[in-house]
């Protein structure tokens, strides 16, 4: 039997990522020689729709582009790769771009330029009502402005569509806004910086205190450690599958989109989390991020379960 596609919709960036390999990160005045050079298209959203799309989902993917050579090597890359663009153009700026620094402990340095991805509109997502109705996720990040999120995420609520929030980078939100998702998905830190809190803080005491602000439905990825999310009066912790890193970049996009498919699906939180910690173990494998996303028959191949836990937490 054919497994059911669900439709995603992603907002984000995209633009041209260079990827550079060097000993260590520089140190205060030090120049570097990086011993290779690699580039391809990128960009939280990109990243996060190729993954979405390899894991079986049908793709909207909506983003704002330059009138530029990036903007047609990253259409005619992600139009290869079976993605409903929905492009807004811009001459305001020229598209985005990324460099992206590794360690020979795997470990990265990311610089990002937004460019154009900055002039995503809330009067092009108006456009897209459509689309976004017909889908079953709604997926944003904070690469794009807020006023286009926030346009998105009132039209998915208008016709009750779910949305997830990957709070990433960090920027500061307001309240209201954050309760509005369905789920939200910071990584250790991005969950500390919303409470103001220690980013080493056990997981309980992030979920807790995000619980405190109205914000229940959270998963929070852990780097090293897993994952984690609020059950009720539980969490769930969710191990880490132990592999050897090649390269991080990316890991916690696709971590996000396998999350987001599977829930898709009508999978439970816990199934979902092992299966996207298996997405982003896969992920962390492999050098650069589109070769190391993988599509669903690799990910199957791949995957082994893993012991997930459910640990009591205080009533606040």
């Amino acid at each position: 039997m054919t497994e059911t596609k669900p439709v995603i919709t992603v907002l984000g960036l995209c633009g041209d990522s260079v990827f550079m390999h060097v000993d260590h990160f520089h140190r205060s005045g030090e120049t570097l020689h990086a011993d290779s050079l690699y580039s391809e298209p990128g960009g939280k959203g990109c990243n996060q729709a190729v993954a979405a799309h390899r894991l079986g989902a049908e793709v909207n993917f909506v983003s704002c582009m330059g009138r530029d050579s990036i903007e047609k090597t990253c259409s005619a890359f992600l139009t290869r790769e079976g993605l409903r663009l929905f492009t807004e153009h811009t001459n305001k700026s020229a598209s985005s771009y990324a460099c992206i620094l590794t360690d020979s402990q795997g470990e990265n340095r990311v610089t990002v330029h937004r460019g154009s991805a900055e002039h995503l509109s809330a009067g092009f997502l108006r456009s897209l009502e459509a689309e976004i109705a017909a889908s079953d996720v709604l997926l944003l990040n904070n690469e794009t402005p807020f006023d286009a999120n926030l346009c998105a995420l009132e039209l998915a609520e208008k016709h009750g569509v779910p949305a997830i929030l990957n709070p990433a980078p960090y920027a500061e939100l307001p309240l209201d806004y954050l309760r509005r998702f369905r789920l939200i998905t910071p990584n250790r830190h991005e969950a500390a910086a919303i409470l103001a809190a220690d980013p080493d803080a056990p997981p309980e005491e992030l979920l807790s205190g995000l619980r405190a602000l109205g914000i229940a439905r959270c998963v929070t990825t852990l780097g090293a450690d897993g994952a984690a999310a609020m059950a009720g009066e539980s969490v769930i912790l969710c191990p880490p599958r132990p592999v050897k890193a090649a390269d991080t970049t990316g890991a916690g996009d696709c971590f996000s989109a396998a999350l987001t498919v599977r829930l898709a699906l009508g999978d439970g939180l816990e199934a979902a989390m092992e299966y996207a910690a298996n997405a982003s173990a896969y992920s962390v494998q492999h050098k650069y991020v589109m070769p190391s996303l993988p599509n669903k028959e690799e990910l199957d191949s791949f995957f082994t379960p893993l012991a997930i836990t459910k640990r009591r937490i205080k009533n606040d």
